[in-house]
C-alpha cells in the first residue's frame, strides 16, 4: 500500500482542510459553504471506494446541497440498496474528513483494517462508484475532486453527469439487481418510469385541463424533468409546463445561481405558504394545478390559488401520502383474498403529521399509521416492515416501498387472473406503481408522475383530493432551555418521559381543547425544545401552543423571558 499511501497523502496535502473547519457527516451527508469542501470531497471519494469494496457492490456519491442556497454544496454516499449510507459508517466519514493532512492515509488504513478491506488486493472489475452532481456552478469541480479521491485508492468512478439525487439512487440500486441492471443509467431511469406511467394511464381519460405548472426551483430537476417529459410518448405525456429552470447559459450563470431555492421551490411553498416566483401567473392561472420541486428534486408539494383572494391551497406530503394510500387500498380491495392474506399495508408518519390525515388513514382507509422519530431514515426503516409501506414527511419527501415477496406474489398470480378483469387490472396497476415510484428514496419526478397517473386513473379532481380531509390548524414554537438533553421522549417523540411533570402539564392542557394535540421534543442542534400544537381553530392552536411552551419553560429549565 506504500505507493497508494503516497498518492493519498499527496492528494490530501494538495487539498487541505479549511482553517478552523470541523466536518460532521449527518443524515444529509456533509453540507457546508462550497469554498470549504475541497478536502471533504477528495476524502469522501476515497471512503466511497472502501465502502464499495466492503460490500462488494456498486455505491454512489452525490454532489448537492438540496434545498440550500447556491453558495453551499455537499456530498452524500449511497449504499448498494440505493439507500443512505449505513449509520455505522458516518463516524468513519467524520474521522477521515477531520484528519490532519499527513494522517489521512493512516486513518484510511485504520478504517480498512477495522472492516477487513485490503486496498492492495486485486480490484474487482465489475464494481464502481456512481458519481453524479447537480447544476450548481461549483458542482462539476467538486465532483472531479471526488473522482480523484476514488482513483487515488485504485477505485473506478462512473461519472453519470448532471442528475437529480433520486436518479443517482436509482442507478446504484438497479446496478446491484440482476433483473434491473440494464436500467442502471439515466436513460434506464427514463425508460423504467416511462413504461410504468404508460401502463397506469393507458386506459385513463386524457389529462384534464388546465395543465400542470411545475416550479423547478432553478435546480437540477428542471433540465432532468424536461428530458424525462420529452422521452414519454405523446399519447400519455402530461400537459406540464416547467418554469424556473436553469438555462445553463454562461451569461446567466450568476443570476440563476442566486435564484436557486430563493423564493422558489418546495421548501418555500410548504414552510412559508407562499407562491414561488412565476407559479402560478395570477389571476390568469387561478385554480391551475401547480407543484414545486426542491433543489435536488427529492421533494415535491402540490398547490393551487383559490378564490378571489388567491389564497394558497397546499397539498403537502401528508396529502400525497393519503392519495397513495387511498389508491393502493382501492387496488387491494379488487384482489382475491388469496393475494391479500397476511399482507400488511402501512402509512408511516411522524408526530408532525396533521392529526386530520392520521384520522383519515386509520378510520376512513382502515390502514395502520405508526409514528416514528422525525427524519426520513426513521420513516424508511419502519416502512420496510410492511408489504406496502407509504411514508412522507409534510415537506414532500417520501415514497412507497413494496416488499419483494408481495411483488413476487403478484407476478406469479397475474397469468391466472385472465378471467377476472378487475383483479387482473389491480395487479397490473400495483406492479406498475412499484416500477414508477422510487424504491430507494423520495423522488419528485417519479412522485409527480404517480400523482398525475392516480388523478387520471380515478378521474379525480383537485377538489376531490382536497376533500379527503381538512387540516387541523397547527402552530410550531420554540423555547430555549439550559440543557436539551434533560428532556427525554418516547420513541416516536409524541410524549415526554422526563421530566414527567412536563407531560402531565401537556396532557392537562390538551384536554381543554377540541381536537387538541400537542407534543414537545428537544432540538437536535441547539439547546431548545420545539413545540407542536393543533386544535379545531387557529386561535385555539395558537393558544395551546403558547401554553405548552410556557409549560416547557416552567418544567424543563427554560432560559430568558417566560413566553407569553
Amino acid at each position: 500500500m506504500s505507493s497508494m499511501k503516497e498518492a493519498v497523502t499527496k492528494l490530501a496535502a494538495a487539498h487541505p482542510r479549511a482553517q478552523g473547519a470541523v466536518y460532521r457527516y449527518g443524515t444529509a451527508g456533509f453540507r457546508e459553504a462550497a469554498e470549504v469542501l475541497d478536502a471533504v470531497f477528495v476524502r469522501v471519494g476515497m471512503l466511497s471506494w472502501v465502502r464499495a469494496l466492503s460490500t462488494r457492490a456498486n455505491v454512489g456519491l452525490m454532489v448537492t446541497a438540496s434545498h440550500n442556497p447556491h453558495r453551499d454544496n455537499g456530498v452524500k454516499l449511497v449504499d448498494p440498496d440505493g439507500g443512505m449510507l449505513s449509520q455505522s459508517w458516518e463516524s468513519f466519514a467524520t474521522d477521515l474528513c477531520n484528519a490532519q493532512e499527513d494522517k489521512v492515509a493512516d486513518v484510511l488504513e485504520r478504517i480498512c483494517n477495522e472492516i477487513g478491506v485490503d486496498l492492495a488486493a486485486k480490484t474487482p472489475s465489475d464494481i464502481h462508484v456512481f458519481v453524479g452532481w447537480d447544476t450548481r456552478t461549483h458542482s462539476p469541480r467538486l465532483a472531479d475532486l471526488a473522482a480523484q479521491g476514488i482513483e487515488s485508492v485504485g477505485g473506478a468512478a462512473e461519472r453519470i453527469g448532471v442528475v437529480t439525487t433520486p436518479i443517482l439512487h436509482h442507478c446504484v440500486r438497479s446496478s446491484n439487481m440482476p433483473e434491473e441492471a440494464e436500467l442502471a443509467s439515466v436513460e434506464g431511469y427514463r425508460t423504467k418510469l416511462g413504461r410504468a406511467f404508460a401502463t397506469l394511464v393507458r386506459t385513463a381519460k386524457p389529462s384534464p385541463a388546465p395543465q400542470l405548472v411545475v416550479d423547478a426551483a432553478f435546480g437540477v430537476g428542471g433540465p432532468c424533468f424536461e428530458a424525462l417529459l420529452a422521452s414519454l410518448d405523446n399519447e400519455v405525456r402530461p400537459k406540464a409546463e416547467i418554469r424556473n429552470v436553469p438555462t445553463g447559459e454562461a451569461a446567466k450563470a450568476q443570476e440563476e445561481a442566486d435564484k436557486l431555492n430563493n423564493g422558489v421551490g418546495a421548501e418555500h411553498v410548504q414552510k412559508k405558504l407562499l407562491f414561488p416566483e412565476q407559479v402560478p401567473n395570477l389571476p390568469d392561472e387561478r385554480g391551475v394545478r401547480c407543484c414545486s420541486f426542491d433543489g435536488d428534486a427529492d421533494r415535491i408539494v402540490y398547490y393551487r390559488a383559490m378564490g378571489e383572494s388567491d389564497s394558497l391551497n397546499l397539498f403537502d406530503g401528508d396529502k400525497i401520502a393519503c392519495l397513495y394510500t387511498y389508491f393502493i387500498q382501492m387496488q387491494m380491495a379488487a384482489l382475491p383474498d388469496a393475494l391479500t392474506s397476511g399482507v400488511k399495508v402501512g402509512c408511516i408518519q411522524t408526530a408532525y403529521a396533521n392529526g386530520a390525515s392520521t384520522e383519515y388513514i386509520t378510520k376512513k382507509l382502515k390502514v395502520d399509521a405508526p409514528r416514528t422519530k422525525t427524519g426520513v431514515k426513521h420513516l424508511h426503516h419502519k416502512a420496510v416492515e410492511y408489504d406496502v409501506g407509504v411514508y412522507f414527511e409534510a415537506n414532500g419527501h417520501g415514497t412507497v416501498l413494496f416488499g419483494r415477496e408481495f411483488i413476487s406474489r403478484l407476478r406469479e398470480a397475474a397469468p391466472g387472473l385472465e378471467d377476472d378483469a378487475t383483479a387482473s387490472a389491480a395487479v397490473e396497476t400495483l406492479l406498475a406503481l412499484e416500477q414508477l415510484i422510487n424504491q430507494a428514496t423520495g423522488d419528485a419526478m417519479a412522485d409527480l408522475l404517480a400523482v398525475e397517473a392516480i388523478l387520471r386513473a380515478d378521474s379525480m379532481s383537485l377538489d376531490d383530493w382536497d376533500g379527503f380531509y381538512t387540516d387541523l390548524p397547527s402552530r410550531q414554537l420554540k423555547c430555549q432551555v439550559a440543557d436539551r438533553t434533560a428532556i427525554k421522549t418516547s420513541d416516536d417523540e409524541s410524549r415526554v418521559l422526563e421530566p414527567a411533570s412536563l407531560q402531565d402539564a401537556i396532557d392537562s392542557l390538551v384536554a381543554q381543547y377540541k381536537s387538541g394535540r400537542a407534543f414537545a421534543r428537544p432540538s437536535g442542534t441547539e439547546d431548545a425544545v420545539r413545540v407542536y400544537a393543533e386544535a379545531d381553530t387557529s386561535a385555539a392552536a395558537d393558544e395551546l401552543a403558547t401554553k405548552v411552551l410556557q409549560a416547557v419553560f416552567d418544567h424543563a429549565g427554560g432560559v430568558g423571558e417566560r413566553p407569553n
